[in-house]
């Protein structure tokens, strides 16, 4: 029994030391095996990490390349930015060089254009002139065709004051039969007839035909008064924008430009639709002026 004892005392006792080495076997085994899971996933970890990097690298190759990129782009488009400025710039001006050739031939043609106008302007007052000088043809062939005034009585007094005077017409007629060729004597057959008729209706028409006279001959400042005498006594008859007209150019004439100018725009002013108010404006233009200007004039003492 004790020796029973003894054996199972001593088989316990042998027991963990035999039990002791299994059980270290076991623990180093599984630390073997964790260790090498540990080796793996650290071999794992390192592949991932290199391949991390690889790309990261790879990435910032292309992060620079595209920057360099983007720094060529940039500075190819400030140069052909700068290129296209300079492109623009050139044929703009080439562009408008033919454009101000042209304005200055445009400056030209209307020179010549204000120019014909002017040569127009005169000749239309020429015309008006034949026009009206063959209407009063027409109205002394007129008067030639009445009959004739009866003569009158016989008296032993030859005084011309007591001799009766001649018909308007006939006294009108025959001053203007002389206006071409005698100029001179028609002036005084029409102061004639004025005093003697200074009702009649063609008292303005012998006014204005004594200015005339007076303008062909040169004698501007007489001429003037003659217009002034048609605007005076005879202000609203047909006559009126031609005297208006005429005092106008016997005073530019005679180098009284501002007086001129006044008499000019008074015309228009007066009557804007005459054709003697155009003429004004075209001698108004010729003078460098406008029918709407104000210039520092002082009116002429008659």
């Amino acid at each position: 029994m004790r020796r029973n004892t003894i054996l199972r005392n001593t088989i316990l006792a042998t027991l963990p030391l035999l039990l002791i080495p299994a059980s270290g076997y076991a623990a180093s085994r599984e630390q073997q095996e964790m260790q090498r899971d540990i080796a793996q996933l650290q071999d794992q970890v390192r592949a991932l990490q290199s391949g991390f990097d690889m790309k990261m690298a790879e990435l910032r190759t292309l992060v620079e390349q595209a920057l360099d990129a983007g720094n060529k782009a940039n500075t190819n488009v400030s140069v052909l930015s700068a290129n296209v400025a300079q492109t623009l710039d050139r044929e703009l001006k080439d562009s408008l060089r033919p454009v101000a050739g042209l304005a200055a031939k445009l400056d030209n043609v209307n020179n010549d254009v204000s120019e014909v106008k002017n040569s127009m302007a005169d000749l239309n007052t020429q015309l008006n002139r034949q026009q009206q000088l063959l209407n009063d043809i027409n109205n002394a062939i007129k008067s030639l065709q009445a009959p004739p005034a009866a003569p009158p009585p016989s008296s032993t007094n030859n005084d011309a004051s007591t001799r009766p005077l001649p018909p308007a017409s006939v006294m009108y007629s025959e001053a203007y039969s002389d206006y071409s060729s005698k100029p001179d004597f028609a002036a005084t057959e029409f102061a004639a007839f004025l005093k003697a008729y200074p009702d009649d209706p063609n008292a303005p028409d012998a006014q204005f035909w004594i200015g005339q006279i007076h303008a062909s001959q040169q004698k501007y400042d007489q001429a003037v008064q003659d217009f002034d005498a048609v605007l005076e006594r005879y202000p609203e008859n047909k006559r009126t924008p031609d005297a208006y007209f005429m005092k106008g150019m016997a005073l530019k004439a005679n180098g009284h430009r501002d007086d001129a100018a006044t008499d000019f725009r008074a015309l228009i002013k007066k009557y804007p639709r005459s054709d003697q108010a155009g003429q004004a404006t075209e001698q108004l233009r010729s003078m460098g002026l406008t029918a709407g200007s104000s210039t520092a004039t002082t009116r002429r003492k008659k």
